[in-house]
């Protein structure tokens, strides 16, 4: 397949991924030079006696370099910078004691080619009261690290050297493009393996949340199984509150759900932390050419999983490439190790940058990168781990806006459940990572990525646990704090549409269908009152009055349908779904359609009959109620199956079409031989008589039509 015979949306997709990858890639010529420069620029030998280490003899001196920070290993700055008191020598004496008055001299062993300009001054520096002889260093030009030796007359032991590093003045816009381009890469695999997953698991999604019952355990491991699928607790704690919202989930189902999603997230921060990065771009190549290669759409899918995770653990790599200048910048790693001496101020960052991006993995796959880059401790990274878990619920205050009380409840719990959870576990932080680095070294590893996401996945199963005994008394809380309240009247309007729910199509079609079966029952009901408009006095004017109401009832929710079916339709959607999509706005137009002849058409025959003050004969009225009854079971038959999503009850009924040509054939025949006999009745009624049996006949037909499309859309699933 030729690059011109892509589909737009993978072009589209391709333009994108490029300048992601571009963005990211810029970093490389960085790491990959500065790694050079250090390694294979011919060193500048100063003094032979310098290229090894050296013992000097009959002396009583001992030296130790003392230059760096704690916890660090070299020295570090850009090209050309001045390193005031740098390099520090300290001189002791055989028992330990500070020697004071010795001449220590400094010399370059080796540095980058280009760098020849670096000086240390003075180049002799004599030891202070404390034993330390320090110097000034001024960096070269070129990049790369400079090899400094130092040694004095009548020494004793090995010769110290001082390492440092100059970095490129711009390495930090290098740093800002690995990390912007490798967290572009990591959410665009997350949204595209989520997408795939969606869609390949199709209506299974739809199945769990159905099968959701009061029982809390259960709740809890369907919200996991949910959002491992969807690979975003956001997204499940989202669609609970718009279920919750419509209806179709209690507070206390929610709420068991909510405590699983904190669970289900867990495992895209595992499979990051097992650094698998090195098989990204196979898995990039393999997913993005099975996505074209082939027009199976399960295949097609399985495509895009892959891509997605490959395009995850790539971002993942490259913001790990980016930051490893980082580790030898002093004022960093000293403000990343009071992230451990200061969680609180660790767990605000967290939660402020999780809900800046709206994504909890990303920030813990964050600290794994950190953390596989030696920049923080386990004791560090945890507060990023429960800042992450209380910034995700921004997602879900956001979708409270215009949710219904229960809505908000349900959104008011996940953030109450991760803050509580976050300080019950904050006073037990250290003891936590003590036994986190336990559990993972008796998985036969001692990585601390693998102990960061331990310490995720463990900190929300134990906070599960807790608070699972009190979920009954969290409910009672969260409806404490957003008490029921009268709401005015509104006007009529859908209840189960959820804009957040568009992110989730399958989710988003079920709350579609919950209002598909609204208009369908109101049809039903209008269905069982069209005849009473035909009755004299005020019964028949209520009547009329009414189907008036549910005409225009099914004309505001078909509007509403519409409009979410097309912001619906600009989604990634599946074949099934798309094909389900479909079939519902059938379904939806038929229904109109009746509701138009039913609220409409039948009231004005009705107001005919009442001015010319005629009635139908009474073996007239009597087949007329036959044609009705028989229609009207079949559309209660249709509304039973569009309810329980029966393919058998829609097939059952789509047997009755040759029923309606029969019945209508049948009743003219019989009319038109009552015209014949000459009597009154007949003659002034017929118009109508004959207009009602057609309409009878076109509304049987419609409710076949909308057993075909149900059996249409259900059999693909």
């Amino acid at each position: 397949m030729s690059a011109l015979a892509l589909p737009s949306r993978w072009r589209l997709r391709l333009i994108g991924l490029s300048i992601l990858c571009g963005a990211g890639v810029a970093l490389q010529p960085f790491v990959v030079n500065s790694q050079a420069s250090a390694q294979s620029t011919p060193t500048s030998e100063l003094s032979p006696a310098l290229s090894d280490s050296v013992t000097a003899s009959g002396g009583s001196y001992t030296l130790t370099n003392v230059s760096y920070a704690p916890g660090h290993l070299l020295l570090a700055g850009t090209t050309g910078q001045a390193l005031l008191g740098g390099v520090k020598i300290k001189v002791e004496d055989s028992s330990g004691q500070p020697v004071a008055g010795v001449t220590v001299q400094l010399e370059f062993v080796s540095m980058p080619k280009k760098g020849k300009d670096a000086e240390i001054t003075p180049a002799n520096v004599v030891s202070g009261a404390d034993g330390i002889a320090t110097a000034n260093l001024q960096l070269g030009s070129a990049e790369g690290k400079y090899l400094i030796a130092a040694r004095a007359d009548g020494m004793t032991g090995t010769m110290p050297r001082v390492t440092a590093k100059a970095l490129t003045s711009a390495w930090w816009l290098f740093l800002v493009f690995g990390l912007v381009g490798g967290l572009g890469l990591f959410l665009y695999g997350m949204e595209l393996g989520s997408g795939g997953l969606q869609k390949s698991a199709g209506a299974k999604m739809r199945t769990i949340l159905e099968k959701l019952t009061s029982n809390r355990f259960m709740g809890v491991i369907l919200g996991t199984v949910t959002t491992a699928l969807v690979q975003s607790s956001s997204a499940t704690t989202v669609m609970v509150v718009g279920f919750v919202s419509a209806g179709l989930m209690t507070l206390v189902q929610a709420i068991g759900v909510i405590f699983g999603a904190n669970i289900g997230t867990t495992v895209t921060v595992q499979l990051i932390a097992f650094q698998i990065s090195d098989y990204a771009l196979l898995m990039i190549g393999w997913g993005f050419i099975q996505t074209i290669v082939t027009k199976r759409k399960m295949w097609i899918y399985a495509g895009e999983i892959i891509l997605g995770f490959g395009l995850i653990f790539y971002g993942m790599a490259v913001m790990s490439n980016a930051m490893r200048p980082l580790r030898d910048m002093p004022v960093f790693a000293d403000a990343l190790v009071s992230l451990g001496e200061n969680p609180v101020l660790g767990i605000m960052v967290a939660a402020a940058f999780t809900g800046l991006i709206n994504s909890s993995g990303a920030t813990i796959g964050l600290a794994v990168v950190l953390a596989s880059q030696d920049l923080i401790t386990l004791q560090a990274a945890m507060p990023i781990v429960l800042g992450a878990n209380i910034g995700t619920t921004v997602t879900t205050l956001w979708a409270m806006i215009g949710a219904s009380t229960e809505g908000k409840r349900a959104g008011i719990a996940h953030l109450t459940f991760n803050v509580i959870g976050v300080v019950v576990f904050l006073p037990f932080l250290g003891y936590f990572s003590e036994q986190i680095v336990e559990v993972t070294q008796s998985m036969g590893s001692s990585s601390i990525p693998r102990q960061v996401a331990n310490g995720h996945m463990l900190f929300n199963v134990f906070n599960t646990l807790f608070f699972i005994p009190l979920l009954g008394p969290l409910a009672r809380l969260v409806t404490k704090i957003i008490p029921d309240k009268p709401e005015a009247s509104a006007a009529f309007k859908p209840k189960y549409l959820d804009n957040n729910l568009l992110e989730t199509p399958e989710m988003a079609l079920t709350s579609a269908y919950q209002e598909v079966l609204r208009v369908s029952g109101i049809v039903t009901n209008m269905f069982g009152q069209v005849m009473q408009v035909f009755d004299s006095g005020s019964e028949g004017d209520k009547a009329k009055e009414n189907l008036t109401q549910r005409r225009v009832e099914v004309e505001v929710l078909s509007e509403e349908l519409r409009c979410y079916y097309t912001r619906l339709a600009q989604k990634n959607l599946g074949l099934f779904q798309s094909a389900e999509k479909h079939g519902q706005m059938a379904i939806v137009d038929d229904l109109r359609q009746m509701s138009q002849q039913l609220g409409g058409d039948m009231p004005d025959l009705a107001a005919i009959l009442r001015e010319h003050g005629t009635t139908f004969s009474e073996d007239g009225r009597k087949e007329l109620d036959e044609f009705y009854t028989f229609a009207f079971e079949t559309q209660q038959m249709t509304d039973l199956a569009i309810k329980e999503s029966d393919t058998e009850g829609a097939a059952k009924t789509l047997l009755r079409k040759d029923s309606f040509a029969d019945h209508e054939r049948r009743l003219r025949n019989s009319h038109l031989s009552r015209l014949d006999s000459g009597l009154p009745e007949p003659a002034a009624t017929s118009a109508i008589h004959m207009d009602m049996l057609t309409a009878f006949r076109q509304l049987g037909r419609t409710d076949l039509r909308i057993c075909h499309s149900l059996t249409e859309f259900l059999d693909d699933e």
